[in-house]
């Protein structure tokens, strides 16, 4: 692999940053300083996870984004994810890849990451917030999914999962329809948000309209500061953390599902036997279907 051309886009970036640094104000030097020391770190992190950890205001890091001429944040966050792609961030043991051939590896590495992302979303999950949860959605008239992209499809197995239990909810994907259905919420309603980085604009927009007309709000996601945080009255993280260039990773992916599965399972221990009659409902609805 040629690595001249990173390499000079490594240099370009780092170089971009230190010609502008006399020109930062002192509060963006401590960005520059962070970003350009703990560049592997740095995309994992929103922007509120960003600020707060060096302890400026989220306005620095957008000025000191643009200062260094790029459009925002997430722009600024590809160019550093690109310089770190190769490296490392697997927890693979890439010392052990000598010992695999290339398809050995490939099934060790996706199974470690696979399984890391559920022991990380496991501990991560608060259990009075998965209690929290689990009473909304029994408690409530409706449950609404809301989701986009990777996160929509999520949302769509979680409607079909509490379908098997007896729970009618509802899922949404498109952003239109996610605020027409989130106008129609009231108290009675819980909505259930689901994005990876919870800075999804359409999911995060859709939940805003839900909150505003009284609906109980439950967010999925990997970041406990962004956007989607700040609006929900239960938050459920995951693990699997995902960089800008591994948009819809599966370790993500199987994260989400993980907690969708610890909410059917917790509903479902509620339910006991109306639970259990919708479940043999179901399974026999389908059963022709195979041959």
């Amino acid at each position: 692999m040629d690595t001249s051309n990173e390499f000079h886009d490594q240099v370009q970036l780092v170089t971009k940053i230190s010609s502008h640094f006399n020109a930062l104000t002192k509060a963006e030097k401590k960005v520059a300083d962070y970003v350009l020391a703990n560049m592997e770190l740095t995309i994992y992190m929103t922007v509120t996870e960003l600020a707060e950890h060096i302890g400026v205001g989220e306005t620095t890091v957008l000025r000191f984004c643009r200062k260094i001429g790029f459009k925002g944040y997430q722009s600024f966050k590809m160019a550093i994810t690109k310089e770190v792609a190769t490296l490392p961030h697997d927890v693979f043991d890439e010392s052990d890849a000598g010992e695999l051939d290339e398809t050995q590896y490939i099934i060790q590495k996706t199974m470690t990451n696979n399984i890391q992302a559920l022991k990380e979303t496991a501990s991560l999950i608060d259990v009075q917030e998965l209690e929290k949860a689990i009473q909304f959605i029994l408690a409530h008239k409706r449950v609404v999914f809301y989701g986009v992209g990777v996160s929509g499809n999520t949302a769509i197995d979680a409607r079909n999962k509490m379908m098997r239990i007896g729970v009618i909810t509802e899922m949404f994907i498109d952003s239109h329809i996610q605020a027409m259905s989130a106008a129609t919420l009231t108290d009675e309603d819980v909505a259930i948000g689901i994005s990876v980085t919870g800075s999804t604009k359409d999911t995060v927009d859709a939940l805003k309209i839900a909150k505003e007309n009284g609906a109980k709000i439950v967010s999925i996601t990997q970041f406990t500061r962004s956007p989607i945080t700040k609006i929900s009255d239960v938050v459920l993280l995951t693990g699997g953390r995902e960089t800008a260039l591994q948009g819809g990773s599966m370790s993500a992916k199987i994260a989400q599902l993980f907690v969708i599965d610890m909410l059917c399972n917790g509903v479902a221990s509620r339910l006991k036997d109306k639970a259990l009659k919708y479940k043999e409902v179901t399974a026999n609805a389908v059963a022709e279907k195979a041959y």
